[in-house]
Order: C-alpha cells, then sequence, then structure tokens
C-alpha cells in the first residue's frame, strides 16, 4: 500500500512534490479508505493539469525510480543512470534528483526508502522501517561519509556494501546477497506498483497475461469486465504461434496488427479475436467474431486494463495509469475509478492513481478532498508544482467540475482570445 511518493529535481518538477495517499481529517466517502495493519490510505487519485504542466512527469518520475530498483543489479559499472533534472536554471541541472516511496510491505510495517542519483551515481540512498511510532534505520549511505547500518544486520549489510558499486542501487545489492532485512520492502517495490505511461507497454504486458493464460482466469475477468461495462463481447480467443527463425525480438512489437512479445528467447504471434451475440430482424442469435484490432479503441483499452486490474485486486497492487481517459468514453473511467471503491470487489487492498482531463467524474458525490490533486507550471520559470484539492477551502455542496473549469483551483491552460491563422 502506497503512503507517499515525493520527487526533487526531475523534468519540470524542480522543488519537491509530495503525492501523499495518506488520508487527511476528511470523513466523507469511508469507502474511499482501505486498512493494511495500523495505517490507512485512500484507493485512488486523480491528477487533473493542463497539457505540458507535469502530470507525465510526476508519473515518469516514478516510473524512473522503480526501474532504476529493478534493474540495478543488472547495470554495468560504466553504464549511466536514467535521472534527467530540471534544466532551466544553472544550479538544478548539476545537481541530484531524489526520490522517495512510504509504504506498507507485506509484514504490514511501513517503510520509508529513497534515494539521490546523478547520471554517474548514487550520491545518497536510505531505509527506515516503522517498528513503533518511531522510524528504525535500516541503513543510510551518503557520499563521502561513513555508511550507517542496522547494529542487528551490520555484518549481512557490510558485506553487501562491498560488492555494490556506485551506480548501483544497495537495495538492491543487499536482497540479493540474502539480507533478511531489505528482502520485504525490495519486494514490495519490485512486485506491488505497477506503472504504465505508454499504451504500448500496456498492451504488451496485458497480451502476455492472456498468451500464458492456460486457465483462461484472465479472459474470464475480462469478459465479466466488459459486460458490467455494457459492451457486447460473449466470447474471447487468444490463439499464439511460435515463430520459427530470424532474430530474438528485445521488445514487443506490432506485426501487421498483430503483437509479437517476448518470452524466454521465442517469438509469438498472437491473435485476439472477440466474439459478438447478435440478434437479426426475425429476432435469430448469431455469432459473429472481429479481430481485437477492429473493436473501438475504447473497447482495446479496457481489454489491455483487464490483466492488471485482476493482478491489483488479488495482490493488493497499487496500479499507476497516464491518461486514464483516453480514447475511453467518460463513463468506462468512472466505472473503472468505482472498481476500487467497492469493498466487494478490492477486497486485498488495491489503489489506483491515474492523471485525467475527464472532469465529469471530478466531484465529491465521489472523491474525498485529499484523492483530487493538480499540476501546474509556472509559465516564467517551468517548474511544476503538485498541490491537493484538501488545500483549498471547499464546501461539501461546491460544484468541484464547474470550478476548476473557471480556474478557481488552478491548473488549467490560460489561453489567449486572439485569432490564430
Amino acid at each position: 500500500m502506497l503512503i507517499q511518493f515525493t520527487v526533487e529535481n526531475f523534468l519540470s518538477i524542480r522543488d519537491k512534490v509530495y503525492l501523499s495517499l495518506e488520508p487527511s481529517k476528511d470523513s466523507e466517502h469511508p469507502e474511499n479508505l482501505i486498512t493494511k495493519g495500523d495505517y490507512n490510505a485512500v484507493t485512488s487519485a486523480a491528477i487533473y493539469g493542463a497539457n505540458a504542466s507535469g502530470k507525465t512527469s510526476l508519473f515518469k518520475a516514478i516510473t524512473t525510480a522503480l526501474i532504476m530498483l529493478r534493474n540495478s543489479n543488472n547495470i554495468q559499472v560504466t553504464d549511466r543512470l536514467p535521472v534527467i533534472p530540471f534544466k532551466f536554471d544553472s544550479e538544478s541541472k548539476n545537481k541530484p534528483t531524489s526520490f522517495e516511496f512510504t509504504f506498507i510491505a507485506s509484514d504490514d510495517k511501513k517503510y520509508i526508502y529513497g534515494f539521490s542519483a546523478t547520471a554517474e551515481k548514487i550520491v545518497e540512498e536510505y531505509l527506515y522501517c516503522y517498528n513503533s511510532a518511531k522510524p528504525t534505520l535500516i541503513f543510510d549511505l551518503k557520499e563521502a561519509e561513513e555508511p550507517k547500518y542496522n547494529r542487528a544486520y551490520k555484518g549481512k549489510l557490510e558485506t553487501a556494501y562491498q560488492m555494490n558499486t556506485p551506480n548501483k542501487l544497495f537495495l538492491a545489492t543487499a536482497t540479493t546477497w540474502n539480507a533478511e532485512c531489505t528482502k520485504i520492502p525490495f519486494e514490495w517495490l519490485a512486485e506491488y506498483i505497477d506503472t504504465f505511461t505508454e499504451v504500448m507497454d500496456l498492451s504488451g504486458v496485458a497480451i502476455e497475461k492472456y498468451r500464458t493464460d492456460e486457465n483462461r482466469q484472465y479472459i474470464d475477468f475480462t469478459k465479466d469486465l466488459l459486460k458490467q461495462a455494457d459492451i457486447n463481447i460473449s466470447s474471447i480467443e487468444v490463439d499464439a504461434k511460435e515463430v520459427v527463425g530470424g532474430a530474438v525480438l528485445p521488445i514487443q512489437i506490432m506485426v501487421q496488427g498483430k503483437m509479437i512479445p517476448p518470452n524466454e528467447g521465442k517469438r509469438y504471434e498472437v491473435e485476439i479475436t472477440t466474439g459478438h451475440t447478435i440478434v437479426d430482424e426475425n429476432g435469430t442469435q448469431k455469432e459473429y467474431s472481429l479481430k481485437l484490432q477492429e473493436e473501438s479503441l475504447g473497447t482495446q483499452l479496457l481489454f489491455f486494463y483487464g490483466p492488471l486490474l485482476k493482478d491489483a485486486f488479488e495482490k493488493g497492487k497499487t496500479l499507476i495509469l497516464d491518461e486514464i481517459d483516453k480514447s475511453m468514453h467518460p463513463s468506462l473511467v468512472k466505472f473503472i475509478m468505482n472498481l476500487f471503491r467497492d469493498p466487494d470487489i478490492n477486497k486485498a487492498g488495491a489503489q489506483l492513481i491515474v492523471t485525467t482531463h475527464e472532469t465529469g467524474i471530478l466531484t465529491l458525490d465521489m472523491f474525498r478532498r485529499d484523492q483530487i490533486y493538480f499540476t501546474e507550471k509556472d509559465s516564467r520559470t517551468g517548474v511544476t508544482d503538485l498541490y491537493s484539492l484538501d488545500e483549498f477551502s471547499v464546501r461539501k455542496t461546491e460544484n468541484i467540475e464547474k470550478g476548476y473549469l473557471m480556474g478557481r483551483y488552478g491548473a488549467i491552460p490560460f489561453l489567449q482570445n486572439e485569432e490564430v491563422l
């Protein structure tokens, strides 16, 4: 369960910003809260803002931090790190980028993990665990300072530290060297939070899950999901054929409208067809099929969301989707958001964080004030700010959608009323 993410000096984000899922004192919508151990968090958050205001920068920051951790053991000592600092002032572009996650792991304990890095090296990294009301140090590493370790784990951590290199994250290295104190937090960061900023990434992951779905669990879940969303699809068939010969593809690609994902050195051509039960003018039912690429873009997106939603609900994962409303009807966006509010569906405490321009769901009938965030970029400095609706004095009966569109909370484009040739 994610409690908070902070980032500083990354892309358009110069100053530290906080995305918090920790509930405020707002007593509205208790169904929008989940509990794990002694801690609470909101089930979802929606982030609004003008184009190029920094919404995607925030999501890319989360993605970059997770990729750095998950790939840390595979990089070479000469590899550069994928951090991109704020470049619109002379100081920031030479400073490290900082990331921090606060989360509840599988042992129901709260952890704080963070690091700062340049393109060349990690300059700071730390991990704390809450065994009580106060944080307990696991490790704290700063460049040019003596490493600090928890005394109970010092021997194992010191050994792992000797095996680390300046451009590798110590949390990954220590876990590889069987440090028990880092295994659980690393596992959460590696497996229980997923981000998708590109539709191609989303479709590749989903199709690979469908391809290996021997018991049709993902297919059945998605078929039911489409039915609940009032989409007339009565059956789904996935046909995967191994492609023999040719070079192994390192990433998934589209070939004549068909997805070819990677799988342990093999290539597969995957064709997906959907069945539709149609009633003719005489009342006779007939079954017709379409290829997935012949379906609407909204239907395709919901099809790709299916496996991700199933995993999130079963495992209590945090799912982060950029532009959830892209090619999707507003009612479908609302439908997906409401799944996370339903305790009969969201039994394991899954979370959904999205960016969107869809204002039809921007209402206090659906969200708490601490679930609505805005990004705004200063046109003079190019700096992105992130803030919550909870920072405003908002009445329970206020029309949030209207207030947002009128600019009451900022985060909208200021258009010049001039003729455009």
